[in-house]
């Protein structure tokens, strides 16, 4: 093997492990948007559990706020991405008026992804 291409090899390597490294680390969590019946009650009455929500969350650092990452929700409420360790903001995007999505606020450590529930309230009182 040349030395040019054992050099490129290395270069190549080093990139996917650097990448693998980076994606070590982020947010994963569900989104869901309650109540779903006029009376709550605790546990929830069969059928008036909370519902997945899907929408788009912003991910904002902290604390300047410069946006980062959009990410969408799937159809079961479920969402991740891939950040640098760091302090976020995570914005739902809700309806007008409803569901009105509340924001939260996470620490990313290294090689560790923080698990998440967010909320949003729809309003059904």
């Amino acid at each position: 093997m040349t030395r040019a291409l054992t050099v490129a090899l290395l270069v190549a390597v080093a990139s996917v492990a650097e990448a693998a490294a980076a994606n070590s680390s982020g947010v994963r969590g569900v989104i869901t948007t309650g109540p779903t019946c006029p009376a709550e009650s605790i546990p929830p009455q069969p059928g008036c559990e909370d519902r997945p929500y899907q929408t788009i969350i912003r991910i904002r650092e902290l604390p300047d706020g410069e946006l980062v990452k959009k990410v969408r929700s799937g159809k079961h409420g479920r969402f991740h991405a891939a950040l640098e360790p760091g302090r976020y903001r995570l914005e739902p995007r809700g309806g007008n008026p409803y569901p009105r999505c509340f924001s939260k606020d996470v620490r990313v450590k290294a090689d560790q992804v923080t698990s998440v529930r967010l909320g949003c309230d729809t309003g059904i009182r």
